[in-house]
């Protein structure tokens, strides 16, 4: 993804703090490196799919 120059930032991303418990971190690092990422992108890819599931599973819902 393109990103503006100087910024550092990337275009459409939104940059957030989150506290967790180390432990969590600890298994989202874990899971992060099996699947060859890193801990930022692991967890994005993880609410993006999440979010996916949650939409078709609400549209499925609409249906019945």
């Amino acid at each position: 993804m393109a990103r503006k120059k100087g910024s550092g930032k990337t275009l459409g991303m939104t940059q957030i703090s989150i506290s967790l418990p180390q432990d969590l971190v600890a298994q989202i690092d874990e899971m992060a490196k099996m699947d060859n990422r890193n801990r930022s992108n692991f967890i994005s890819n993880t609410l993006q799919n999440l979010a996916k599931e949650f939409t078709v599973s609400e549209a499925k819902k609409k249906l019945k």
